[in-house]
């Protein structure tokens, strides 16, 4: 399973290492996980991670890199936790001379010479430790910290179904070989004044439509709180597990009218709702971006009739 991987790697002494925009705790662990593997299972290899520096990541695991075009013509990519083009950060990867895909998310499509996709994994950051054991590579400290950083967050801390017996395998050997669970935890868990203000306003501002409770954060309130249109997935869980809404969804405008929506649900496949709108993610997980907030109560609509989850999946 994680041959052609391997051997990706193996072929190229230059790579660059992308993933996507909004950059999660899964997307950075992933990228630096990746990075800190690579460089230190092959210590020739010139191997770059690149993003946006959001916090609280960086305290945990450091500042991502940059590089010029030049370097990205001369390596190969490697995009981590992307299901569709569109949405890598950093779009140079197109300029590398050759790609692989490695992701967690139900397929998209394919815009990369070669790919690995694991949907039962709970995060990307899963998949490249699985990688790390099966192939016998090593990582460092700092490798593990990142890689335990993205199951740890992608997980919502082991909460999520997904979560498997593979995930704590992963999990214990990351531990084994040094990862900082407790700087992880200790940056995450973080909380100021301005959180409470933030989180009182989705506790106090929130709709129901049918068996859906769900939030409008206009543009002007955003810039109020603080929060960017696209930061969503940070405060959707607001309205997590509360009897008679299974479903519950954020819907954050930004200032050219479009909408940044988050969808999750307890047992409904929200994935499919979010394709209809240009979206996509896990079943119980998923996101899109619509034209203008017109179009929320099409995403309301189509969230009643979504489709009811059976125990085994």
């Amino acid at each position: 399973m994680f041959k052609n991987l391997r051997k990706f790697i193996e072929e190229h002494d230059k790579i660059a290492i992308f993933s996507h925009i909004y950059p999660d705790g899964d997307a950075v662990g992933s990228i630096i996980g990746l990075r800190e593997l690579i460089k230190t299972s092959y210590p020739h290899k010139e191997v770059f991670g690149l993003g946006s520096n959001v916090q609280p990541f960086v305290s945990i695991v450091g500042e991502l890199d940059e590089v010029s075009d030049d370097f990205i013509k001369e390596s190969a990519a490697i995009i981590v936790d992307v299901a569709n083009g569109e949405r890598v950060e950093d779009q140079r990867f197109k300029l590398a001379k050759a790609s692989f895909k490695i992701d967690h998310h139900i397929f998209v499509e394919k815009f990369t010479d070669e790919e690995l996709v694991l949907t039962k994994r709970i995060a990307t950051a899963e998949i490249i430790g699985e990688l790390m054991m099966k192939e016998k590579l090593r990582t460092n400290k700092l490798g593990a910290t990142a890689l335990a950083l993205g199951i740890i967050t992608d997980s919502g801390r082991f909460r999520y179904d997904l979560t498997s017996g593979n995930t704590f395998s992963v999990m214990a050997r990351l531990t084994n070989i040094g990862a900082d669970l407790a700087l992880i935890n200790e940056n995450l868990a973080k909380r100021s004044l301005a959180d409470f203000k933030k989180r009182g306003h989705f506790l106090s501002n929130y709709e129901t439509y049918e068996n859906v409770i769900y939030i409008i954060v206009p543009y002007l309130k955003l810039q109020e709180l603080d929060i960017l249109p696209s930061e969503g997935s940070n405060y959707v869980n607001t309205y997590s597990n509360l009897d008679y809404y299974p479903l519950w969804a954020t819907f954050f405008i930004e200032k050219d009218g479009r909408v940044f929506v988050e969808l999750r649900s307890k047992n409904y496949n929200v994935q499919k709702v979010a394709t209809l709108f240009g979206g996509g993610g896990h079943l119980k997980a998923s996101g899109c971006r619509l034209e203008n907030e017109a179009r929320i109560a099409d995403v309301l609509q189509q969230l009643t009739k979504a489709e009811e989850l059976k125990d085994e999946v």
